[in-house]
């Protein structure tokens, strides 16, 4: 049976099972809980061309402002559901709110060991892919966009294993099979309609250990499209296919003392691409592209406690390919209110030596943007 046709079927049974449980949780038996998080960002920059989609020098409250909410219900000792929406800036305009399933999954926990989850996940790319909305769980106020610039994207539709242990050394290890469909978006200078958007089929393993002051994660993931395509270099095109493969590689290490926290993660990406078709009017013209490349991108970050409970940081990342150039210095701190509320404000400094569309409406190389971002980030229970 494919995968695609049944996933909608699934995450609407998702959906329904928490939410027929929520309605009726002391007839069922079942336990749930609601929770939530949000943040309110502020961004003013210095350059009249929009960076990260919406910050120029007339300020914006879009970057990183969300508010989502969580349903966890536990429908018997070995079954779980988890349905989360999101309110947030559109992925597919650079203009408006949507209001957007995230998560919707049932998850089957047989033992200690085990579990296996089916219906809308996160992709378990980074050090923490599963907390990267959550403004509160993590010190910096913008994740650093020359390694996180996708992170927005790791909503996976499809069916995960996860087996985890602790070894006699006192190690906490996992290991995570994946399987299923994504939708990625390509963002379009000056497009005013919907941006195009790929379904990848991917399929993918990620292996975590933990110690006492240290963690370490490298994740593999293989994706395939295969369309059909109307135009080529602008020029209409008869029969056109267009069939894309990538692997998706990232290691992510972090390493603590009393005072201090280093982290850095490295991601490669590499991509092959086969097109074809024929060109039209006229005498048909048959073509076939066949680009092939990579993409590199790192992040070092250093995190200093402030008396016991806050933090200032330092960071730098790199991102680098075929037709995209640019590297960032970040400074910052996070001051928390309460265990559950902080305030964060950042300083960055950005240097585009070539464009790049997914972030940048800038054109000419070697432009320089810095901005300044303060937020509130809360979560509750």
């Amino acid at each position: 049976m494919n995968l695609a046709h049944i996933l909608p079927k699934l995450l609407k049974a998702a959906a329904l099972s928490a939410g027929l449980a929520f309605a009726h949780g002391q007839a069922m038996a079942v336990d749930y809980s609601l929770s939530g998080f949000g943040t309110v960002q502020y961004t003013l920059g210095d350059n009249e061309q929009k960076y990260l989609r919406f910050i120029n020098e007339d300020g914006t409250f879009k970057v990183n402002s969300i508010l989502g909410a969580q349903l966890d219900v536990q429908l018997s000792e070995q079954f779980s559901a988890t349905v989360q929406y999101v309110a947030a800036p559109k992925q597919r305009r650079d203009e408006g709110i949507e209001f957007d399933n995230r998560w919707a999954f049932l998850k089957y926990k047989p033992n200690d060991n085990w579990q296996f989850k089916l219906g809308r996940q996160r992709l378990n790319l980074y050090l923490d892919s599963e907390n990267l909305n959550v403004g509160h769980t993590y010190v910096p106020t913008n994740l650093n966009p020359e390694l996180y610039y996708d992170a927005g994207v790791l909503a996976t539709d499809g069916f995960s294993a996860n087996y985890s242990f602790e070894d006699a050394a006192g190690r906490y290890w996992n290991l995570q099979a994946i399987t299923g469909k994504q939708d990625i978006v390509q963002r379009l200078t000056n497009f005013r309609g919907d941006f195009p958007q790929n379904s990848f089929e991917i399929d993918g393993i990620s292996l975590g250990v933990e110690g006492e002051n240290y963690r370490i994660q490298i994740a593999h993931h293989g994706v395939e499209v295969d369309r059909q395509v109307s135009q080529f270099d602008g020029l209409p095109v008869i029969d056109g296919r267009i069939d894309i493969s990538g692997r998706l590689t990232n290691l992510g290490i972090e390493y603590s003392w009393i005072n201090y926290t280093i982290r850095t993660e490295f991601s490669l990406t590499e991509i092959a691409a086969t097109g074809s078709g024929f060109l039209a009017p006229g005498t048909p013209r048959q073509f076939v592209v066949e680009p092939k490349y990579e993409e590199h991108g790192a992040n070092l970050l250093l995190i200093r406690k402030v008396f016991e409970k806050h933090a200032v940081y330092g960071s730098y990342g790199r991102f680098i390919s075929e037709f995209d150039d640019q590297y960032s210095f970040a400074v910052g701190g996070k001051y928390n209110l309460s265990p559950s509320d902080s305030i964060k404000l950042e300083l960055q400094h950005v240097v585009e030596k070539s464009n790049r569309p997914q972030l940048s409406d800038n054109r000419i190389p070697n432009t320089t943007f810095n901005f300044l971002s303060v937020s509130y980030n809360w979560v509750w229970q």
